[in-house]
């Protein structure tokens, strides 16, 4: 082999380093955000082991009981985020989930480069290429923190040390009694990983005695750590956990619902965060690719072989899987890259090899970037949290019971027991299929909801503050009133139970279900004043709620005062940053005050922000300050943007306006047309409509023919 003496020294780690940093920096100040709530029912259950010190048998946060006892096969890792919350806050659950993540991004340039067995510039590029796959690959499901990045970690491990580092196998079995308590319901795939590595030993050592068998210092690590995972304490009774989850739950969970497998011959090639799911789909085809290639020379492993068969038969199985395929198929792409690198005799030049390795790393650092996108407020993303109803309930309620829809109530548990039990969370191993299915249909069948009331008597009800519907079921029952709202859940209170506190907080103007589209300029003055005094009352309970300092700047806005609305934007602007909705009450503010330069600037800032259904009105805004800026070009495309003249639903106002900028910007020819179809659209009532589109056509010259 040709050497190169100061490139092995140094280059084999540099471009790793430059990921590892680059990754670390990212993730480090990436804030915990509620992708899902799985993280606070962890919180909760370690929070109650370290008080009770034993672990629950029962949902002892709700009153709907389990069917079966619960087996916390978890609680390790309930213990470990609750111990580090309770020691450090969310940063130090921010650090946990980088290292997690880190430390299995490692574990694949480590397996890769030995792999390899070499430092030349061959080898460089494809394992940091490969690696740069896995990092992106892994980030949808180690973003959120839950014991599965410990089982990919975990996996990722034993290959590395099975293959690479058999002095250390006995490392194995300790590290598998941690995991078996940290994420044991996962144990299957343990026993594919332990069992492959098995096979291939007992069938190298039955059909190839003759033959040194380079698994023989690890097989009798692998035999106990088969038994090391039934160090738990549910014991036996964790083996049949996996294979008898409650039924239907998949249909409900997104992440539990099968997938075909056609869905990853797809690869979009786009430089920006859909890179995440081409590397998804690469590595998942490069996998069944690389087996088939190692299989034609002869050189697939039975342990590769069984890997990849159990990977396989799991992947259509859920989504979730995908992940677990990812990990347990390392070995067949680390096998298929060092081939594919010891059959080039040519090297390759080291500049164009570090040319394209600060490229790898550069496009991995910048989809990651573009894949977590505008940055939330940290530690924490409170947009996605029922913070102010838990604060209200605590502050103002009696205690209780609560029934919630099921996908926030581990964050409900956390904040609300044991002054409240809530009905269910997302525990799906937990909980019956019926309770699952009355925690969704409750808040949309009365009837169902009847029966929910007259079997566990609530005295609040919690639904989700954009299940607009929820209105006209829970109008049959009229003892619940609407009395609190925030970003994510509205609050009804029976007033027969709690007659005073719906009596102070009963919510008469502002509404959960149409605040957005209210018109508060329109509104009389009565009616604004009460919607200020409610709105006073949710920013009580929750001073940085966005939603109420968004009603707050509005309502400034409407009562002409420009500067107090600036001062609640700013809120909104500091405590969600990633959130359109500040910087467009900001230029709303900077427009009302006639400064158009900064309101555009502020609109463009809120465009950049605002998810799809939310552009609309941030494009209307920016309209608007584009024409009294006189810039009728920009003003006519914006416009035309979200008012497309040929769909019926464009209403005539529109078309007039379109036709205004369009003759404005001289586009003559468009304006002639635009105002054809608003005088074919406008009602004979509306005569100054009418009187406007005569008035606009007559000033334009005669068209030539």
């Amino acid at each position: 082999m040709r050497q190169f003496p100061r490139l092995t020294r140094t280059w084999p780690y540099l471009p790793f380093v430059l990921l590892f940093l680059g990754l670390g920096v990212l993730w480090g100040r990436w804030p915990i955000a509620a992708l899902d709530f799985d993280l606070w029912y962890h919180l909760t259950g370690g929070a109650y082991i370290a008080e009770h010190l034993h672990l629950p048998t029962e949902p002892f946060f709700s009153y709907i009981q389990a069917e079966k006892t619960w087996l916390d096969y978890y609680w390790l890792y309930q213990l470990l985020v609750h111990g580090l919350y309770s020691l450090a806050g969310y940063p130090a659950l921010v650090a946990l989930r980088g290292c997690i993540f880190l430390a299995s991004v490692a574990c694949v340039w480590a397996y890769l480069r030995r792999a390899c067995r070499d430092d030349g510039p061959n080898a460089l590029l494809p394992v940091l290429v490969l690696t740069c796959a896995y990092a992106l690959a892994l980030q949808p499901r180690d973003l959120i923190l839950r014991p599965h990045a410990v089982t990919y970690l975990f996996v990722l491990f034993i290959h590395y040390i099975v293959n690479y580092r058999p002095k250390l196998a006995w490392l194995l079995p300790l590290c598998t009694v941690v995991w078996a308590n940290i994420h044991g319901v996962e144990y299957p795939v343990l026993l594919l990983v332990f069992g492959a590595y098995l096979a291939e030993y007992f069938s190298q050592s039955l059909f190839f005695k003759t033959k040194p068998n380079p698994l023989r210092p690890v097989r009798w690590p692998l035999i106990v750590s088969l038994y090391a995972i039934l160090a738990t304490p549910a014991g036996l009774d964790l083996l049949p956990k996996p294979f008898f989850s409650p039924p239907f739950h998949e249909l409900s969970v997104m992440e539990l619902a099968p997938q075909p497998l056609l869905k990853f011959l797809g690869l979009q090639l786009a430089l920006d965060g859909r890179l995440v799911d081409a590397a998804v789909n690469a590595l998942v085809v490069g996998a069944v690719l690389g087996a088939i290639w190692l299989a034609v020379l002869r050189q697939l492993r039975v342990a590769q072989l069984v890997l990849l068969a159990g990977a396989l038969v799991m992947l259509p199985m859920m989504i979730r899987f995908t992940f677990e395929f990812m990990v347990l198929v390392l070995p067949i792409l680390g096998d298929a890259l060092a081939v594919w690198v010891a059959r080039r005799r040519r090297q390759w030049d080291v500049r164009l090899v570090a040319a394209a390795s600060l490229v790898c790393v550069g496009l991995t650092l910048w989809s990651t970037n573009a894949y977590l996108g505008h940055r939330p407020y940290f530690p924490v993303d409170k947009s996605r949290l029922p913070e102010g109803v838990c604060n209200f309930l605590l502050e103002q309620g009696p205690g209780g019971r609560v029934y919630n829809i099921a996908n926030p109530g581990g964050y409900l548990e956390w904040r609300l027991y044991p002054k409240y039990q809530i009905g269910m969370d997302m525990q799906t191993m937990l909980f019956a299929t019926k309770d699952l299915y009355a925690a969704n249909a409750a808040f949309s069948d009365k009837n169902v909801l009847a029966r929910i009331i007259g079997q566990y008597d609530p005295g609040f009800l919690l639904a989700h503050v954009g299940d607009k519907d929820f209105k006209k079921v829970i109008a049959e029952f009229p003892q619940f009133e609407q009395v609190y709202f925030d970003d994510v859940l509205v609050v009804y209170a029976d007033a027969g139970k709690y007659p005073e506190l719906v009596q102070r907080f009963r919510l008469q103007v502002l509404d959960y279900a149409d605040w957005q589209s209210t018109n508060f300029e329109q509104m009389d003055q009565e009616h604004r004043t009460k919607a200020a005094e409610e709105c006073r009352r949710l920013l009580e309970s929750y001073p940085g709620g966005l939603t109420a300092n968004t009603i707050a700047a509005k309502l400034f806005l409407a009562g002409d005062s420009p500067a107090q609305a600036t001062i609640q934007a700013d809120v909104v602007t500091r405590l969600y940053p990633d959130r359109f909705m500040g910087y467009a009450l900001k230029g709303l503010a900077a427009f009302a005050n006639g400064r158009f330069e900064e309101s555009l600037a502020w609109q463009k800032r809120a465009l950049d922000r605002a998810m799809p259904s939310e552009r609309e009105p941030v494009l209307r805004n920016l309209y608007a300050s584009h024409v009294r800026l006189n810039q009728m070009n920009a003003a006519y495309n914006t416009l035309l943007e979200i008012s497309n003249p040929m769909r019926p639903a464009t209403s005539v106002k529109d078309l007039y306006d379109l036709a205004l900028t369009a003759i404005a910007s001289g586009r003559e020819r468009q304006g002639r047309v635009l105002l054809t179809l608003a005088r074919l659209k406008v009602p004979p009532t509306d005569a100054k409509m009418v009187e406007d589109i005569d008035a606009m056509a007559a000033m334009l010259p005669p068209e030539a023919n």
